[in-house]
C-alpha cells in the first residue's frame, strides 16, 4: 500500500470557475456601459492617448485582463491538492503565498461523504473528517470518487495483516491439526488424472474454516503422507503453466466461493521443496463471520480438530455470539 494518497479537486471546479468569470466579465461590462465617462477618465489618467485610442487600447486591455484572471485560476487549481497519510490528512493550497492545514484522524473520527446532483454524474464529490476537537476538521472538497478516497483512507486505519514466512520444515514434521492441512491437489485429481472441480471446493470449505476460527495453513502439492508431490499437474490444467496462473484462478475461485473483500486476510506464496514446487495458503482469522457460497447456498465452516465441520442455523448464531467478540490471536 501506498504510503501517501495524493488528489485534486475535479476539473469541474475549474470550469466551473471559467463560467464564474465569464458572467462576472460580462456584468462589469454591461455595468460599464453606463460609466463611458468614467472609463474615459481612467483612460486619460493612464495618459495612453498618445499611443493608443480608446477603443484601440479597451478591447486588448479587456482580453489581457481576463487573460490573467484565467492564468490564476488555473494556477489556483493545480498547486491545490489533498495528501492522505497513515494517520493525518493535509490540504495544500495558494499561489503566491502557500498555505497548508494538516490534521490527525483515527478511528474515532467522523467521515462523511456528500455528492450533488452534478456530482453523481460526474463521479465528483465532498469528504469531510471531523475529530472530537471541533478544531480538527478538514474538508476534501469536490475531489473525483471520493469513494476511492474513502477507501485510502479506511485502509490506514485499518492496514492488511502482516503474513509470517511459512516454516515450511516444520509444517511437515507435524500431523494435521486445527491449524493446519495437506492437499496434493488444488483442482488435479490424482486417481481420475483429470480436473476435479470439487477439490477446489473443498480447499475454499477449509479456508473458510480456518477464517471462521483460528487461523491456519494449507500446504497444496504434499499428500497425506507429508510427501512432496508438487505442483506441475494443476499447472498443466491452466491457461499459462505457472504459479501467477495458479494464483489468479485460486483468487477467481476464492471471490466467488467466499467473498474478494477476505482475500487481504489470505496470503498465497510458492515455496520450492525437494525439488517440488508447493504452495502455502495462509488464512488469518476474520474479525466477522464467513460464509461459503456454493451452488448458490450459504454455508458456515469452523476448525474441531484437524477436520472442517458444518454448523447449522442455530449453532452459528450461539458461535458467532461467542467468537466474534474479540479477534483471535494470530499464529
Amino acid at each position: 500500500m501506498e504510503e501517501t494518497v495524493i488528489t485534486k479537486r475535479n476539473p469541474i471546479v475549474l470550469i466551473r470557475f471559467f463560467i464564474i468569470i465569464e458572467i462576472v466579465a460580462f456584468a462589469l461590462y454591461f455595468f460599464g456601459t453606463f460609466l463611458d465617462e468614467y472609463k474615459q477618465l481612467i483612460y486619460d489618467f493612464l495618459s495612453l492617448s498618445g499611443f493608443f485610442s480608446y477603443n484601440a487600447f479597451k478591447f486588448p486591455f479587456l482580453s489581457f485582463l481576463q487573460f490573467l484572471i484565467t492564468v490564476y485560476a488555473f494556477l489556483r487549481w493545480y498547486y491545490e491538492s489533498y495528501s492522505v497519510r497513515p494517520n493525518s490528512i493535509s490540504h495544500q493550497w495558494g499561489v503566491f503565498f502557500r498555505r497548508k492545514k494538516t490534521i490527525p484522524f483515527n478511528k474515532s473520527s467522523k467521515f462523511t461523504v456528500s455528492a450533488g446532483p452534478l456530482g453523481k454524474i460526474l463521479q465528483y464529490g465532498t469528504i469531510r473528517v471531523k475529530n472530537k476537537s471541533a478544531s480538527e476538521s478538514l474538508t476534501i472538497a469536490d475531489v473525483s470518487r471520493p469513494q476511492k478516497i474513502l477507501e485510502a483512507i479506511k485502509s490506514f486505519l485499518n492496514p492488511p495483516p502482516a503474513f509470517s514466512p511459512p516454516d515450511i520444515n516444520r509444517f511437515l514434521s507435524e500431523a494435521e491439526h486445527e491449524r493446519l492441512e495437506f492437499k496434493s491437489s488444488f483442482r488435479f485429481d490424482h486417481r481420475t488424472s483429470q480436473v476435479n472441480r470439487n477439490l477446489e471446493k473443498t480447499i475454499m470449505k477449509t479456508i473458510s474454516a480456518f477464517l471462521n476460527s483460528k487461523g491456519g495453513h494449507i500446504i497444496i502439492g504434499v499428500d497425506d503422507k507429508r510427501k512432496p508431490v508438487g505442483l506441475t499437474k494443476d499447472y498443466k490444467t491452466l491457461s499459462k503453466e505457472n504459479s501467477d496462473s495458479f494464483e489468479n484462478h485460486f483468487t477467481n475461485i476464492f471471490n466467488s466461493m467466499i467473498g474478494p473483500e477476505f482475500r487481504d486476510k489470505v496470503n498465497v506464496s510458492f515455496h520450492n521443496f525437494d525439488e517440488n514446487e508447493i504452495c502455502v495458503v495462509q488464512a488469518i482469522a476474520s474479525e466477522r463471520p464467513v460464509y461459503l457460497k456454493n451452488d448458490g447456498i450459504e454455508y458456515f465452516y469452523i476448525r474441531t480438530g484437524n477436520a472442517t465441520t458444518p454448523l447449522k442455523l442455530s449453532e452459528i448464531e450461539n458461535y458467532s455470539r461467542t467468537r466474534f467478540k474479540t479477534l483471535p490471536e494470530k499464529d
